[in-house]
């Protein structure tokens, strides 16, 4: 029952976030294109559509790394992984490599709610689209804090394997 719950969660996780970066790049791409356009045909651009997609760039980025955790594509040092030999220490190397990622960024995003929280007594807007940065700092932290969940369910991922075996695959 738990691992039928948490394989939705997993699952409905990957729709959403797979469907939004999806949008952004569609919306980027297009809006490239649109300034491409009005700057070599109409030698005239968008001033907002710039700032726009550089605010989009950042978004990608976290939630790109989201993605990363789930398919294990971050960068890392796998010396220390690579020269466990037994299955159960490589799986305990693992499970903390995960703990140590939630950790880090539920601290991270800890800090930068109380960052916003300072933020929005002293409102500051983006220069061309007037939109309050604070919320562009709790997109960071929603992102971050998918890392985390991503991480978590990473745990559950491998101590699934580990006892289940290594020659069934098990979905988050």
């Amino acid at each position: 029952m738990q691992g039928g719950v948490i394989s939705r969660i997993g699952r409905t996780l990957n729709r959403v976030e797979e469907y939004v970066l999806f949008l952004m790049v569609l919306q980027m791409g297009i809006s490239v294109f649109v300034q491409v356009i009005m700057r070599y045909l109409f030698q005239s651009a968008i001033t907002w559509l710039d700032e726009l997609v550089h605010i989009e760039v950042v978004f990608l980025t976290f939630f790109g790394a989201s993605l990363c955790v789930k398919y294990s594509a971050h960068i890392s040092v796998d010396a220390l992984k690579k020269s466990v030999h037994k299955e159960p220490y490589r799986c305990v190397m693992e499970v903390l490599n995960h703990l140590v990622m939630a950790a880090y960024v539920s601290i991270v995003v800890c800090f930068g709610m109380k960052l916003i929280s300072a933020m929005t007594t002293h409102t500051h807007y983006t220069p061309t689209l007037r939109i309050p940065k604070h919320y562009l700092y709790f997109v960071v932290c929603v992102a971050l804090a998918l890392i985390g969940v991503r991480s978590l369910l990473g745990v559950y991922r491998t101590l699934r394997m580990a006892r289940t075996g290594p020659g069934e695959e098990v979905k988050p």
